[in-house]
């Protein structure tokens, strides 16, 4: 498979991003990436994709990254609505794209036998955890820069990477405790409700439940309880910015019984309220087929960037 380099000595320079919607039928159309890497996370698909002889079939939760200088377009209609997020950002070093199958990329990293200062990601890949990725591009699309000296959405792009590459190289293994730890993970996200315990997650894997939270925090570096706030609080976060719930119905659809308590924990965990946060990481931009924008790049990237020419549609 086709992975790619990041160099984040430097921080990766956001360019431009939103989310995009349509009602089928619908094709993307044909651009060029003269200079820029492009992330696209899939909400609602599928969406069919092309980068130059290369086709992809995207679908809910999975990620692909658009290398610069090719061509890329669908090459067939989505017949049914989509909905993804669109990233573009600029790396000030120059990277490498290189052939290399999943299990080798796997061990080389795990064994920290990579270049410091360097990630890598994979073309395209599935997200196992999509609910951090989907928050922290909310946060990046939704800054408005208000200290000019400070480009913060540089910074929380270079931090999506990591997430990215931690969230692709964390996947389970054939640890016997790590696939057992995961399968519980995916468990709990599957049954939450307000009235699960860790006795009750203890027992469904038949473990002394102070074992189970040694096991979880080791392999987690959380408790089984904390995992399970975290797990509600992600829960909340999401429906806040992706849906327009009153605050009473969030805390209900996040599995908290006391709409205090839910305020209280978001708080603590966000630094912020529920409506101040939804205030906060909410004015994204949204685009349509009929809204397309073609934005010159920053000034900011030119000066720090000489070998990136002018972005643009496909030349003549």
């Amino acid at each position: 498979m086709l992975f790619s380099t990041f160099t984040i000595a430097k921080t990766l320079l956001y360019y431009k991003g939103g989310e995009f919607i349509a009602h089928g039928p619908w094709k993307h159309r044909r651009m060029y990436h003269k200079g820029d890497y492009e992330l696209i996370l899939c909400i609602k698909g599928p969406i069919y994709l092309q980068i130059n002889d290369q086709r992809f079939t995207l679908k809910p939760h999975e990620v692909l990254i658009v290398p610069p200088f090719t061509t890329f377009y669908g090459y067939q209609d989505s017949e049914n609505d989509v909905d993804f997020y669109w990233l573009h950002f600029f790396s000030q070093h120059k990277e490498d794209a290189f052939e290399s199958d999943e299990a080798t990329m796997t061990s080389e990293v795990r064994a920290n036998k990579t270049a410091k200062h360097k990630i890598f990601l994979p073309m395209y890949f599935k997200l196992t955890d999509y609910e951090e990725a989907t928050i922290l591009i909310h946060q990046i699309l939704s800054i408005h820069n208000e200290l000019s000296f400070i480009e913060e959405r540089d910074y929380l792009v270079s931090a999506l990477l990591i997430q990215l590459y931690k969230s692709y190289f964390n996947r389970p293994d054939s640890n016997e405790d790590s696939t057992r730890i995961n399968y519980m993970k995916e468990w709990i996200r599957a049954n939450m409700s307000s009235t699960l315990t860790v006795a009750e997650i203890a027992n469904r894997v038949h473990l002394n439940p102070d074992y189970l939270t040694r096991l979880f925090k080791q392999c987690t570096g959380m408790t089984t309880l904390q995992y399970l706030n975290h797990v509600k609080i992600e829960v909340a976060t999401l429906l806040l910015i992706r849906t327009e719930m009153p605050i009473k119905q969030v805390a209900d659809s996040s599995y908290f019984n006391d709409p205090k308590v839910f305020m209280r924990r978001f708080k603590s965990s966000t630094g912020l309220s529920p409506t101040e946060y939804r205030k906060s990481y909410n004015l994204i931009h949204l685009n349509n087929p009929h809204v397309d924008p073609q934005i010159p790049i920053p000034k900011r990237i030119a000066d720090s960037i000489d070998y990136i020419p002018e972005n643009g549609d496909i030349p003549e």
